[in-house]
């Protein structure tokens, strides 16, 4: 998943979710991990068969993965436009539902862990973890984030002008999330869950020579309970080649609950996968955000696309569509192309604007771990101005 996700993980979770940082006709079998094989042998050393697949010989870290003591150690590489340049190290843990059998490789248990830092001065450390009970029908996620963002944010001022221009804020937050869904029949895609937010943000205005008329924020504290609808038919949840994910969430911020200003947040996302023509699997998203009068500047809806720098388009509105294909070329290796268009709308005192911007790239895949079908890779997007380079863990819309 995109990093600033990442990183951000209470920002985003207030009311976004992603963009770091996830073939053929017939479905790319994700092998069981329990059913024998009439081909498999047995590697000459046990430590290779822990990072090379017996079926096929090739690189694969499922057997270390499955390990309780085993993880993926992710390096993050920064290349967001909005934060610059930087990096840090984060760690992925896989806790394999071995009851549920090739489900509970589909869909594992995860936790992980990491920091980053960049060049202009953006740091931050996360911790989450997403786990499923009750043979899957109750699924929790808990997370906490820290740390500093250095953004330049738009539309801050009272006219259309304003929409273009820039006002840098040094943006503070320590927060938590935890969630809980109910699954409402067993094997049933539907569930209906609650997801609490609490943070503190501290905006700091960055150069006010630059930003006339501006000054520093009032500290915000938001403390906001949000209803969840969720739908999920996805073979997979790390690389999915065919399903749907459809997640309709509706947040209240309530000062009698403890948050600084009472505001409304909703969205509405819509994913899904389909296998086409011999080693060809199409995807769409589509993204849509809503929020009310007393939103905080930084919390507004923006246009999540990869390409796109985070929070450059903003507005009290905000909706997206990015489509992609992916078509496996040999054995393990993928290449993917897609493209994407968003538009905001943002209503002022006496004006009403909306922006509109589009994206696109290229990028390619190795299937590291069958048996959880995990793919890894990069890509290279580019909208106007702007080019960007994101390493992709799972794929590039990715939702435990």
């Amino acid at each position: 998943m995109p990093l600033l996700a990442c990183a951000v993980l209470v920002v985003l979770a207030v009311g976004t979710s992603p963009h770091v940082g996830a073939q053929t006709s017939i479905e790319p079998v994700r092998a069981d991990p329990a059913a024998p094989s009439a081909t498999r042998k047995d590697p000459p050393l046990a430590s290779r068969s822990r990072f090379f697949d017996p079926e096929d010989g090739q690189l694969d870290v499922s057997s270390f993965l499955e390990d309780p003591r085993g993880f993926l150690p992710i390096p993050i590489v920064v290349t967001e436009p909005a934060i610059g340049y930087g990096g840090g190290a984060a760690g992925m843990f896989l806790r394999p539902r071995e009851e549920a059998g090739k489900e509970g490789w589909a869909r594992p248990d995860i936790s992980g862990v990491g920091a980053f830092g960049t060049e202009n001065g953006t740091k931050g450390a996360f911790a989450g973890d997403a786990s499923r009970w009750m043979d899957g029908r109750l699924r929790t996620l808990f997370g906490a984030a820290t740390g500093q963002v250095n953004l330049d944010f738009y539309g801050l001022g009272s006219g259309l002008s304003s929409l273009d221009e820039k006002v840098r804020y040094s943006l503070q937050f320590t927060g938590a999330v935890a969630q809980v869904n109910w699954q409402l029949a067993p094997e049933s895609p539907w569930a209906l869950g609650m997801r609490y937010v609490f943070a503190d943000f501290d905006p700091k205005l960055q150069d006010e020579t630059r930003s006339p008329g501006f000054r520093d924020s009032a500290r915000v504290t938001v403390s906001a309970p949000t209803v969840i609808l969720e739908y999920d038919t996805r073979d997979n949840v790390f690389t999915p080649t065919r399903g749907i994910y459809a997640e309709t969430s509706w947040l209240a911020s309530r000062e009698s609950l403890g948050s600084t200003d009472s505001f409304e947040r909703f969205q509405q996302i819509v994913m899904g996968w389909r296998p086409l023509s011999a080693g060809v699997t199409l995807g769409a998203r589509g993204n849509y955000a809503w929020s009310s009068d007393g939103t905080p500047f930084f919390l507004r809806p923006f246009i999540q696309l990869r390409g796109v720098p985070a929070v450059r388009y903003q507005g009290d509105q905000a909706a997206s569509i990015e489509v992609e294909g992916r078509y496996r070329f040999s054995g393990r290796w993928s290449g993917v192309a897609f493209a994407g268009a968003g538009r905001t709308r943002t209503t002022g005192d006496g004006f009403s604007g909306t922006q509109n911007v589009g994206s696109g790239g290229f990028g390619f895949r190795y299937e590291l771990a069958r048996k959880f079908g995990l793919d890894v890779g990069i890509d290279v997007a580019r909208s106007p101005g702007t080019t960007a380079i994101y390493l992709v863990v799972g794929n590039g819309w990715f939702r435990p």
